[in-house]
């Protein structure tokens, strides 16, 4: 190549990434340690909107690593660039930039996010969601395998490119089967100007996840071929997190504070197994406000039950004695009860020793679970502090002031069947029963279909996929005596209200948190059977006005949980055209096939995808 083509080469690629990332080239911001990235910045009235630019680069790593030196000996060391001291002990991760937490993204309501993802790693695909944007106009962006993008192949770089253009805490995680649970997860923070007397600081951020001692890629396959459960292990507070029984002495996440100042948490839960948590502050009331980045009248409680894929905002005020106080994490339910997980983070005023504070560590501590809680297991509407008595701040939209279009029952469980196309010839189904003779398999299914993953993406390569191998409940029949899998997909019409019943048929006690991409639903009503719940039955409560839904200050969710052998029943309006995933956000669940994909509009509606865009 001669050296006039070579300069012209570079010179172009020079042109096309500045069309993308601004027109000054020296803005781009290429450091890996975001804290003093351009767009953290004060967010004000009529302030200009900012390109944002990140890069990111996926790789397969190592907790305690090399890289840590002589870390937690020399506590200092555990703060080194790219030491992940995590709970003290090596394991295998997919981290990105070498950090886990990975970077936190914080800008301004009206930003462009500009990322780009390089997959450095020797033999697995990737891709990231980002959890809370509502991608409007950049359904191509949302981050879904062979929904919305083809995999990132080993050595690609993609490149995301959307506006922030809904204000709240959200957070960014690949969205490829075990890799958010190895730690490819953090921070996507979107701030508009303060324009209330709750909180007077905006900077602290609870990222929560558990923690496994083999890599969950390994944990997964046994599960499914084994019936072997493996259960997490550990919890993390923001990447942190000793591991007692090993004594390790690896720090743990301190927020700080200053004496007569409230402060806005961010609690976010990246969590991956059925592993609901309890948040408390020692001595500190919280007041929330907002969920999944959409306010709603404040109320006082004394703990938060988390679950995976939701965010909660917290106001503490910091109106105790200059001390140190525990920030205490409790699993609660499912996986992280069994065997009584637990950890704390420091809540540390400004002037106090930097040590531990006095009270003890146990998972049995009371205080963590008396008084006042948002969220309990299996709350209805009318239960004090759940989710369906909170209030939005939000004006009433088209979700609720106008009846629904459609209607769907999405009926879901856990069941245990011989799988016609591995084992058997004939479908066995029980609930948690092995028969003789049987070997029998657990899976997760809505409306008795496991979802299968199409060969290409829906949004991008339609034509390419053979319509008559989607489905569902509607067009493969009896999924009860036959086992159904197939890429499930519902279709709406561009601009109706979708009204979706979600029902757990309640044969375990597992409360899942149901996604749905590209959308913040109502939360019109939830309920709870004496009995084993069904679509009839719920259907014949309904027919009969004994199902009453709450149409004026419904609460907005993104991720919605479901009480065990009840209900949850949401409403949107379908003013945003795409294919988006709806699924439990338990990551083993949604990969046995808990998933589905809601198909809003028909191509003529839907935003034109960008040329040359990635096909596979």
């Amino acid at each position: 190549m001669s050296a006039q083509i070579f300069v012209t080469l570079f010179l172009l690629q020079v042109w096309l990434i500045t069309q993308i990332c601004g027109d000054d080239l020296s803005n781009t911001y290429t450091e890996y340690d975001l804290s003093t990235h351009p767009c953290k910045r004060k967010c004000v009235d009529n302030g200009k909107p900012m390109d944002c630019y990140y890069k990111f680069e996926v790789s397969q790593y190592s907790t305690m690593s090399r890289a840590c030196f002589g870390c937690p000996n020399n506590i200092t060391d555990c703060f080194d660039p790219q030491c992940l001291p995590a709970d003290g002990l090596k394991k295998a991760v997919v981290v990105v930039n070498k950090q886990l937490p990975g970077p936190m993204i914080e800008v301004c309501k009206g930003d462009r996010i500009i990322v780009d993802l390089k997959n450095t790693m020797p033999a697995e695909s990737t891709s990231v969601h980002w959890h809370g944007i509502l991608q409007r106009g950049t359904p191509f962006m949302d981050g879904v395998p062979h929904v919305t993008q083809c995999p990132i192949s080993p050595g690609q770089t993609f490149r995301y490119n959307f506006l922030a253009a809904n204000a709240g805490t959200n957070f960014w995680h690949s969205h490829t089967f075990e890799q958010r649970a190895e730690g490819m997860f953090g921070g996507l923070i979107v701030r508009e100007p303060v324009n209330n007397d709750l909180y007077d600081v905006d900077e602290h951020v609870l990222i929560l996840n558990e923690w496994t001692e083999r890599p969950t890629s390994e944990t997964y396959v046994l599960e499914y071929w084994n019936e072997v459960f493996p259960e997490p292990y550990n919890i993390l507070i923001n990447g942190l997190g000793p591991f007692p029984p090993t004594n390790t002495t690896t720090p743990r996440t301190v927020i700080k504070v200053e004496k007569g100042k409230r402060y806005r948490m961010r609690i976010i839960s990246s969590t991956s197994h059925d592993c609901p948590m309890l948040v408390k502050f020692d001595n500190h009331e919280m007041i929330a406000f907002s969920s999944d980045g959409n306010d709603f009248k404040p109320v006082r409680a004394d703990t938060i039950r988390i679950l995976s894929g939701e965010r909660y905002d917290v106001v503490i005020e910091a109106n105790q004695d200059v001390d140190n106080y525990w920030i205490r994490v409790k699993g609660v339910d499912g996986d992280c009860e069994t065997i009584n997980l637990h950890q704390v983070a420091i809540l540390r005023y400004n002037g106090a020793p930097e040590i531990n504070p006095k009270s003890v560590i146990t998972y049995e501590n009371p205080s963590i679970t008396e008084g006042k809680q948002i969220n309990r297991l299996n709350t209805v509407m009318n239960t004090s502090l759940s989710i369906g008595t909170f209030k939005s701040l939000a004006p009433d939209d088209e979700a609720v002031t106008r009846e629904p279009n459609h209607q769907f029952y999405i009926v879901y469980d856990s069941y245990r069947i011989n799988k016609e196309k591995y084992l058997m010839n004939q479908l066995r189904r029980e609930r948690f029963q092995d028969l003789p003779g049987f070997s029998l398999q657990t899976i997760f299914q809505l409306n008795n279909i496991n979802f299968e993953i199409p060969p290409f993406p829906l949004l991008t390569q339609f034509d390419m996929i053979d319509q008559t191998s989607l489905c569902n409940s509607s067009t493969v029949g009896d999924c009860f005596t036959k086992y159904c899998r197939c890429p499930h997909v519902l279709q709406v019409e561009f601009k109706s209200v979708v009204e979706l019943v979600i029902v757990d048929e309640g044969f375990v006690n597992v409360n899942h948190p149901m996604h749905l991409h590209g959308y913040k639903v109502r939360v019109v009503a939830m309920g709870r059977l004496e009995e084993e719940a069904s679509a009839e039955k719920i259907k014949q409560l309904d027919k009969e006005g004994k199902i009453e839904r709450q149409l004026t200050g419904a609460p907005i969710k993104d991720t919605v949980t479901v009480p065990s052998n009840g209900y949850t029943i949401v409403r949107f309006y379908a003013d945003n055209p795409g294919f988006w995933l709806f699924h439990c956000h338990i990551e083993r669940h949604a990969h046995l096939g808990m998933e589905l994909v809601i198909k809003v509009g028909e191509a003529k509606d839907t935003p034109a995808i960008p040329k040359d865009f990635p096909r596979c």
